[in-house]
């Protein structure tokens, strides 16, 4: 509990500053965490959804951080590294739009804060000039045909070293790049982290009470060009090469393989590569 009690007032004051509906209505800070989303889960099996809904846990550090897959996500002091818990009146068939509405409130967030621009990768990467700088990852408990609750995960390389980072990594799809890196000085991390949990919480308000389509088009607008591109699909072991044809307004891809087949990809599990 030490980490708690000593980090009460940052978690106070972040709570205090906060102008938003419905997220952050506790915030709760960790010097270090095995990871934040599976303190989350923890919290919930404990709590229950309604105690928890909109609960903000962050940590500075993470010894186990997970990514896509259960790949590792390296999460040094000098990241953010936290974890949201939501509830939703979505259809479980539309979970994957909680990867659009976070990467792009993260994406907004961090150029509002710094001014770089950002490229958003399907379905929850945020790149500059090609190079990962932050993802997200969503976890959703599904019963029947209703979401009992969601929690999303935002790691964002701020000012941390990358060549660190890369060492790290066993998977490793592409380059590493910090904000830090980019921006040649170290950049607020609690304003930026202030200004992510904003920014999620109007793009999850609009998504939940208005038109969650409006949510993809504006992730578009920041997305790298995916539509007729020849891509490598992976899921797992299995792997083939396609055209993307459309992005529905449900979140998943749609493509056509080599052998004329229509697909609808609706999982963040698989992994895209663009090939030209």
């Amino acid at each position: 509990m030490r980490n708690v009690r000593n980090l009460s007032k940052e978690a106070s004051n972040l709570q205090d500053s906060l102008h938003t509906n419905y997220i952050g209505k506790k915030v709760m800070w960790f010097r270090n965490l095995s990871s934040t989303q599976e303190y989350a889960r923890r919290w919930i099996d404990t709590n229950g959804i309604l105690r928890s809904k909109g609960f903000v846990i962050i940590s500075d550090s993470q010894r186990k951080g997970i990514g896509r897959n259960g790949n590792i996500w390296v999460s040094p002091r000098g990241g953010i590294w936290l974890s949201v818990i939501l509830s939703s009146i979505l259809h479980p068939s539309k979970c994957i739009l909680f990867s659009y509405c976070a990467s792009l409130a993260v994406s907004e967030a961090i150029t509002g804060c710094t001014g770089l621009n950002l490229k958003l990768k399907w379905p929850n990467d945020i790149l500059i000039e090609g190079k990962k700088v932050a993802g997200i990852l969503v976890d959703a408990s599904i019963d029947s045909n209703a979401i009992e609750d969601i929690i999303v995960g935002v790691g964002v390389n701020a000012n941390v070293k990358p060549e660190w980072i890369e060492t790290n990594l066993k998977d490793q799809t592409y380059p590493v790049t910090s904000l830090q890196e980019k921006l040649g000085f170290s950049c607020d991390t609690l304003e930026l982290t202030r200004c992510i949990l904003q920014s999620l919480d109007k793009h999850y308000m609009s998504m939940e009470t208005e038109n969650s389509n409006s949510i993809v088009d504006k992730w578009k607008e920041r997305a790298e060009a995916l539509i007729s591109k020849s891509v490598q699909i992976s899921h797992g072991a299995h792997i083939y090469n396609a055209k993307v044809t459309a992005l529905d307004d449900d979140g998943s891809l749609m493509v056509m393989r080599d052998d004329n087949t229509l697909e609808k990809i609706v999982s963040s599990e698989y992994r895209i590569r663009v090939m030209d």
